[in-house]
This record gives C-alpha cells, sequence and structure tokens, in this order.
C-alpha cells in the first residue's frame, strides 16, 4: 500500500543537515567542507530558512540557512543532476528572499540588503559523474551574450564514501553517504520497514549516525517509506504504462507522482520518460 505522511515530508538528509536538533552543527561541517571555509559554530549566526512545501513543491530535498549574512542553499540528489538545477535555485531563492524583505520595503528608496546566495548540490546517486562541475542558469539562455542575469550552482560529487573528496573534513556527510549504502544493500521490497530497521541496527553497531539514529529510528523508518514508496510507485506506473503502449498513461501518472508525493513535475516527468509540456498542461488545467 502507498504510504506518505506529511510529518515525515523531510528526507533524511534534509532533516540531518536542516531540521534535527544537531543541524546547526551537521550544516556548518558541511558547508565548511563544501566551501573550504572554517567557521566556528560559537562564532557565527545560524538560521534556517524554510519555503512552505504545499505552497512550493520544486525543492523537496533542501537545506536553507542564513549564515552571517550569506544564504546557503544545499539540494541533495540521489538520481540524475539535473541540468535545470540553476533555473530552480533562481525560483527557490526568490521565494526566500520575498520572504527576506518586508513588502513596504521593496518599493522604498534606500536599498534593503539582502544575504549573498551559494548554491551547492550534493550529488550522491549512482551514475558517473565528475568530482566536482559548475550548472549555469546562462547555459539556458538562447544565445549566450552579456547578459547580466546568472546563477551558479557548484556541485559535489558524494556518491562513494570511500572516496568522498571532502570526507577528511566531513564526517557527518561520510556517515550520512555510508549510512544509505547500507539502506541499499538491506532494502526488500517484500518488507521495506523491515529492512530498514535492520539497516538502521547495521549502521549503529558500526558506529554510523548511531546518536542521530539511536533517537530517531521511528522518524527515520518513515522518511525512507516515503522515500522508497515513491520509487516502488515509479516502477509499477512504469511497468502499466509500457503495457498498455500509453502516452497518456505515463502523462496521467507523472500527474499523480507530483500530487502524491509532493515532487516536482520536471522530476515526474523524468521518472515517467512522458513529456513535460503536457505534463504540465496537465496539472494547469
Amino acid at each position: 500500500m502507498a504510504f506518505i505522511n506529511r510529518k515525515y515530508k523531510d528526507s533524511v538528509f534534509t532533516d540531518l543537515f536542516g531540521s534535527d536538533i544537531k543541524a546547526k552543527k551537521n550544516f556548518l561541517e558541511l558547508y565548511n567542507a563544501l566551501s573550504g571555509n572554517d567557521y566556528k559554530l560559537n562564532e557565527v549566526s545560524l538560521e534556517r530558512k524554510v519555503i512552505e512545501q504545499s505552497l512550493y513543491k520544486t525543492f523537496n530535498n533542501d537545506v536553507s540557512w542564513e549564515i552571517d549574512g550569506k544564504l546557503i542553499v544545499l539540494v541533495e540528489h540521489q538520481s540524475t543532476i539535473n541540468e535545470n538545477m540553476p533555473f530552480r535555485c533562481l525560483e527557490y531563492v526568490t521565494r526566500i528572499y520575498e520572504g527576506i524583505v518586508p513588502l513596504q520595503k521593496r518599493y522604498a528608496e534606500k536599498v534593503y540588503k539582502i544575504p549573498n546566495p551559494d548554491f551547492y548540490v550534493v550529488y550522491v546517486g549512482k551514475d558517473k559523474q565528475p568530482l566536482e562541475q559548475e550548472l549555469h542558469l546562462s547555459d539556458a539562455f538562447y544565445k549566450k551574450d552579456s547578459s547580466k542575469l546568472e546563477l551558479v550552482v557548484k556541485v559535489k560529487n558524494c556518491s562513494d564514501s570511500r572516496s568522498l573528496p571532502i570526507s577528511r573534513n566531513c564526517d557527518i556527510l561520510k556517515q550520512y553517504c555510508q549510512f544509505i549504502e547500507i539502506v541499499e544493500q538491506t532494502f526488500n521490497k517484500r518488507s521495506p520497514r523491515r529492512s530498514f530497521k535492520k539497516a538502521i541496527d547495521i549502521a549503529i553497531s558500526e558506529g554510523i549516525l548511531s546518536d542521530y539514529l539511536n533517537r530517531k529510528t521511528r522518524e527515520v523508518i518513515n522518511m525512507l517509506c516515503a522515500k522508497y514508496d515513491y520509487k516502488m510507485d515509479i516502477a509499477v506506473k512504469k511497468e502499466e504504462a509500457f503495457q498498455d503502449g500509453m502516452e497518456a498513461k505515463a502523462i496521467e501518472a507523472a500527474v499523480t507522482l507530483v500530487q502524491k508525493y509532493n515532487v516536482s513535475p520536471e522530476t515526474a516527468a523524468k521518472d515517467m520518460d512522458a513529456p513535460l509540456d503536457k505534463v504540465l498542461e496537465k496539472i494547469n488545467s
């Protein structure tokens, strides 16, 4: 039976680096490793920035913090790297700025200061990718010219905990990747909850995220169930669409995924091999 609980809409990544009681410490360790900075927890101001997901469905695994006047947006990718990420980050950061700048200040003569943005994708998928790469908003323009609008997303490949380039100075991310590997290895689609509990027990016994997993065993199982329900739903719906041989079935399935799992239309269309324009048309009809 398909399962998703709105209380557990966060992924483990989002919870670990965004919502958990130790998220500030975890985030700062990760950001220092990604950026090369050396911020100390007791020396900086940190504030979580969250967009209401019921109003904005593009990002599900985002972690956004303002740190000493700088806005950091981290996004986890577990399958393929989306080359539309710069545009999606543009949409996302605009929503955050709307929440920062009071409406009346937008029309004032004096400039209202906003935090400098920095964007990272933490890639933990299985496809072969460079250790580091950049995605540019300008790559989406019809023609590259002297246009002043640009947004750069830095993609860090953290898919293998054994060769993780930043593992030496980011133990929490290394442990997270190790845990995800254990989850993948032990997953059993016939008894997912039992397999997730087994993965948690193995991780704890090996000292991987042991404090976090001991505190939040039930929550982590629910978050993993939501994620894997989506993956299994995709497999079922793709098989149905293939058997029916109908594009319309794939489009319908993609729309259902958007509504049921709060994923973006782009993600659902790609996962279902459905034309994005027709998925969007169906959603907006």
